[in-house]
């Protein structure tokens, strides 16, 4: 895939945009049930104007997770995702590849709500459901190298867990 050429004033007010919101942005983690948010760089990022580079430095409480990413985190092709435009569609991705063995997963939704930071968001099954599952797994269907089915699992009339079945899908997908 070709991206059409910016410009160089266009990519220098893209990647500034990009380290203000990087500014903005913080890490959940979950450890020994309770919830610690930190930001996981340690100020604002240094653009270095004309060279197309910035400069960040980490906080020293991110530096130990930072160290396991190898062992620890799923690697996934970009071209793979690369077509996804809803942010929700590649994290459910992500999500899935951790499963990739296997191709079956199944999340509680209060866990699925917290791994797509929907925590405060979407308290009724039935929004999340028809504004975020259906939409992205939609798209992931569509746009990526995956087919992939969700079922609900009940308790009694309550949704409480989702059944994720994917596997690869090695066709060639097309806009038409």
């Amino acid at each position: 895939m070709a991206f059409p050429d910016m410009g160089k004033e266009n990519a220098e007010r893209h990647l500034q945009s990009a380290i203000d919101r990087l500014w903005d942005r913080s890490i959940i983690i979950n450890w020994k049930n309770k919830k610690e948010e930190i930001r996981w760089i340690q100020g604002r990022a240094k653009y270095f104007t004309g060279e197309g580079k910035i400069e960040l430095v980490f906080a020293d409480l991110i530096m130990p997770y930072l160290t396991q990413l190898k062992g620890q985190f799923t690697s996934i092709a970009v071209k793979s995702v690369s077509a996804l435009k809803r942010t929700y569609s590649i994290r459910i991705y992500e999500l899935l590849m951790q499963f990739k063995k296997t191709g079956d997963r199944l999340i509680s939704v209060d866990d699925f709500r917290s791994m797509l930071g929907l925590e405060e968001k979407y308290s009724q099954f039935k929004r999340l459901n028809d504004d975020v599952i259906k939409p992205a797994i939609q798209e992931l269907n569509e746009k990526s190298d995956l087919m992939v089915l969700v079922d609900t699992v009940k308790k009694g009339r309550r949704v409480v867990a989702l059944h994720f079945q994917f596997k690869e899908d090695k066709q060639i997908k097309m806009a038409i």
